[in-house]
């Protein structure tokens, strides 16, 4: 009853079949919440232990220069369903918002075709999509009701793995599956101590350079660590069961997060940190296993990879282009990965503004864009902030944590570290990336870096002009009324 729903919904969307495969592929794709590259075990990071992610990448492809669409959560998630870019996206190119309403995304086009679709965790949001006319949300039906008690307060108490299971055994004879786990790890909150608790020891946390050397700091990541680590029991049983029921070498398997890790200078910025993030593929036989792929990927490639698996025609409207196609050599990997944000969170600026921004990104540079300069990146202060008794205050674009509060505290002590993270940045940033990796060193301004300047800014404006950024081709006013329509958090006064 749910599946007929639930096609009744999605009637009319165009899912035309192309020559399909003889067995159609199932698909799962597993995606945390705010998790950075290269904070997983196959890029030989030392912490977390991450070995069902290191299982994907070993048995099939190991991306290591994979982008965000946008660094928040709302965004980067309307990306990877619909496959465009998040400034296509009106209501849905923001957090706490509508879903737009008649926007093709893989979901609906799968199901469509015939696909048992369904979701656990977190689909698309934090949003509203019952307002989009809706009746489910756009990462599908939900299957949530499986329940554990997690060994931390702030871990989701939702079993995964086992809904993952409850949906396998409603699924249709005969049909093939579409899965979304949609992990809430690790977001924000953290237990303060569970790493440790769990044996992650301090001396092997790696500080990235934007963050201050200390114990509080390292703390505060062997807790983000442990939260990965969580995630990563799931995955793993997910692909024993998928082994056990005789899927696994039918099963096009994607794994990535949604935006970078919750620290400041992270999470909601355009840096590698915010902006850049795990993923590994694997599908059994058909994709050649134990490959590293060097070339720059978005995720807004996925959902037309996920099409082309599948034998269903991708829309004109979907601006990615196939992984499959890039692996198989069909298609060229990016010279550039183009993402941006146009605000994290409502209340965070007077009147529901944001701090609209876009990036380049290559092999060699990023180059940023900041457009409205003479704003606050991470909002005002004081104002709104999470979680509330984040002793901070204000700075709402960033999130509340122990990270945070102690940089807030020693901002004196550590003066550079506290202006990167929250003070104003300029209209332009260039940045030497492979020299350079925690983007530390802004080279726009300097003689010697202006023909790559101009370089890098004429191609994002051609890119932005191609796929119709509101911003780009006269139409600003479009995003404005939305930040205007959604000035606050739900709920806040």
């Amino acid at each position: 009853m749910r599946r007929r729903t639930f096609l009744k919904v999605t009637a009319g969307v165009p899912a035309i079949l192309r020559s399909a495969p003889a067995r159609r592929p199932n698909i799962l794709l597993c995606i945390s919440d705010d998790q950075s590259y290269p904070h997983a075990s196959a890029y030989g990071a030392k912490f977390p232990r991450t070995p069902g992610f290191d299982r994907v990448a070993a048995e099939g492809v190991l991306f290591t220069q994979a982008f965000v669409a946008s660094p928040s959560c709302c965004p980067s998630r309307s990306s990877i369903l619909s496959g465009q870019d998040f400034y296509r996206l009106r209501e849905a190119s923001m957090n706490h918002t509508v879903w737009p309403g008649a926007v093709p995304i893989y979901t609906d086009l799968l199901a469509a075709a015939g696909y048992h679709v369904g979701f656990t965790g977190k689909g698309w949001g934090p949003g509203n999509w019952k307002a989009g006319g809706r009746k489910f949300n756009p990462a599908g039906p939900d299957y949530n009701k499986v329940r554990l008690q997690p060994p931390g307060r702030y871990l989701s108490a939702v079993d995964y793995a086992a809904n993952f299971e409850a949906f396998l055994e409603a699924r249709p004879r005969g049909a093939p599956f579409c899965f979304w786990a949609g992990f809430s790890e690790p977001h924000r909150q953290f237990d303060e101590g569970i790493g440790e608790r769990h044996g992650i020891r301090l001396e092997g946390i790696s500080v990235p350079a934007f963050l201050p050397e200390t114990t509080e700091v390292r703390r505060d990541l062997a807790d983000y660590a442990f939260e990965i680590e969580w995630f990563d029991r799931h995955l793993e049983r997910m692909l024993r069961t998928l082994e056990k029921r005789g899927e696994l070498e039918n099963t096009l398997i994607i794994v990535t997060s949604d935006n970078g890790m919750a620290f400041p200078r992270a999470k909601a910025t355009l840096y590698d940190a915010g902006s850049r993030v795990p993923l590994a593929l694997r599908w059994g036989a058909r994709i050649r296993g134990g490959r590293k792929a060097e070339g720059l990927v978005s995720l807004i490639d996925l959902a037309p990879a996920i099409l082309e698996a599948a034998g269903v025609r991708v829309p004109e409207t979907m601006t990615g282009r196939s992984l499959l196609a890039m692996l198989e050599g069909r298609q060229r990997f990016r010279n550039e990965a183009v993402f941006g944000l146009e605000r994290h969170l409502p209340g965070s600026r007077p009147n529901g503004a944001g701090y609209p921004c876009r990036a380049l990104r290559t092999a060699q540079y990023l180059y940023i864009r900041n457009l409205t300069p003479e704003a606050s990146p991470c909002g005002d202060h004081p104002g709104p902030v999470w979680p509330e008794d984040d002793p901070v205050g204000g700075y709402g674009d960033t999130d509340g944590s122990p990270s945070k509060t102690f940089l807030w505290r020693n901002r004196e002590r550590f003066a550079r570290l506290f202006q990167l993270a929250f003070e104003r940045r300029p209209a332009e940033e260039l940045y030497a990336v492979q020299r350079d990796p925690f983007q530390l060193e802004n080279l726009a301004g300097k003689a010697e870096y202006e023909p790559i300047r101009r370089e890098l800014a004429a191609r994002l404006d051609s890119y932005l002009r191609a796929t119709r950024d509101p911003r780009a081709v006269g139409r600003a006013d479009e995003l404005d009324a939305v930040m205007r329509r959604f000035p606050r958090l739900p709920g806040a006064e």
